[in-house]
């Protein structure tokens, strides 16, 4: 997603640096479009006022915030994209205003498509003022930006959309594996669910190619969406929101991939029989 946002940032006109990354082949892409290269955070901290964050998890958000804040840096504003667990924001929160830095969260909805179209949508946690130096820059990959109040509010958002977004991916993947046990062809299942109430855009997304053999369809990691729903468990359960058989269901069927090693794999290869018999 990250390759998409660097691309409309540049396209808006808007110097773009980023940091060197183990995985290189979308730095040199982003290179090619212009994006200026630093070894490291430090590095990109001294020659910019701006930071977008988009990490796997608050752990590294955590380790990162404190690189920053004990270096002399340019920078102004923290926007974190990150899917953050609510828990960890008071930690990263006050580390960037103990360094002067103002903090905003940004957790993204959308993927890799709508980032390269410039129609994600950003939801905002933080201060006014955060979020007026910040439009210009997420207006060039956003489509829709949402301030929905103080930092915290982003995270527990975000986080609610996800159960909504990966509990209904969740939901095609198990109503195929129960169709297929139940000899049901996954074409003709298609067809006439896609025309009731449980047509969604993760069964578009996850049905018409599992049919040919495509098990990617629903490009969203198996461990990844095991440390959401662990942010999502938490927060129900701190909230006594009674969902949490559900959400704990939803987790064990992750955790489980996980340890099979399919952590890497994508949400929808949950459905691909050489991987499930592995």
């Amino acid at each position: 997603m990250g390759t998409g946002m660097v691309k409309r940032l540049l396209m808006a006109g808007h110097e773009t640096h980023v940091v060197a990354h183990k995985n290189q082949a979308p730095i040199d892409k982003v290179r090619q479009m212009g994006a200026i290269l630093h070894d490291n955070i430090s590095d990109l901290a001294a020659k910019v006022e701006f930071i977008f964050l988009c990490l796997p998890s608050s752990n590294e958000v955590i380790k990162i915030a404190k690189e920053i804040a004990a270096i002399p840096s340019r920078v102004d504003l923290i926007v974190d994209c990150t899917t953050n667990s609510p828990e960890s924001l008071t930690t990263i929160h006050e580390t960037f205003a103990n360094a002067k830095i103002d903090y905003l969260e940004a957790p993204l909805t959308g993927g890799v498509t709508q980032a390269s179209e410039g129609q994600l949508g950003a939801i905002l946690g933080g201060t006014g003022e955060a979020v007026e130096k910040a439009k210009p820059l997420l207006s060039a990959c956003c489509s829709k930006i949402a301030h929905i109040g103080p930092v915290g509010m982003g995270a527990k958002t975000k986080l609610v959309s996800n159960f909504l977004a990966l509990g209904t991916a969740t939901l095609v993947v198990e109503s195929l594996h129960i169709a297929k046990k139940l000899g049901i062809n996954w074409q003709s299942f298609y067809d006439l669910a896609s025309q009731g109430s449980g047509h969604s855009m993760s069964l578009d997304r996850i049905a018409p190619k599992a049919i040919d053999g495509d098990y990617k369809g629903y490009m969203f990691s198996i461990a990844n969406t095991a440390k959401d729903f662990r942010y999502i468990d938490d927060l129900f359960m701190e909230q006594d929101i009674e969902l949490s058989k559900l959400t704990k269901w939803m987790l064990r069927q992750y955790e489980d991939a996980e340890t099979k090693g399919l952590g890497n794999s994508v949400l929808s290869q949950r459905l691909d029989p050489v991987l499930l018999n592995r």
